[in-house]
């Protein structure tokens, strides 16, 4: 995800664009933190009590005034707070772009189902940083 939010970066300073990319805070969690299914995250006590702070910030503060949305939900996996953010994004009217066609739910990465009604809110997927750009254009 960091190599993607860098190049989208670069190539927006290449073309003196100047779009406001807000990206996820997972600096102060442990490597095979995101790897967790949200039940287990759950069980960490700093975890949940940032949690509800981080949601309302990404809905409010990022996702509100954002004038597009992009989903990177790497081999398909969108998790639930993600989810909660595209549903919101979509009740807001914006446009949503995703990496990837599908909106797998569940126990990453084995235990994955298909979430239909998030697949409905997605407008295009864009599977680089180019195409986001172009999009933008």
């Amino acid at each position: 995800m960091e190599s993607f939010i860098q190049e989208l970066r670069t190539l927006s300073e290449k073309q003196k664009l100047h779009p406001v990319i807000f990206d996820p805070e997972f600096e102060e969690r442990p490597d095979n933190f995101e790897n967790q299914h949200e039940k287990e995250r759950m069980r960490s006590d700093p975890y949940r009590l940032a949690i509800a702070g981080k949601v309302y910030d990404h809905l409010f503060r990022k996702v509100r005034v954002a004038d597009i949305c992009f989903i990177f939900n790497k081999d398909g996996y969108l998790g639930a707070n993600t989810n909660g953010e595209l549903f919101a994004a979509a009740a807001l009217g914006k446009t949503i772009y995703a990496l990837h066609p599908k909106t797998l739910m569940g126990h990453y990465p084995h235990d994955l189902y298909e979430e239909p009604s998030s697949r409905k809110l997605i407008h295009e997927i864009v599977e680089t940083p180019e195409e986001l750009l172009k999009r933008l254009l």
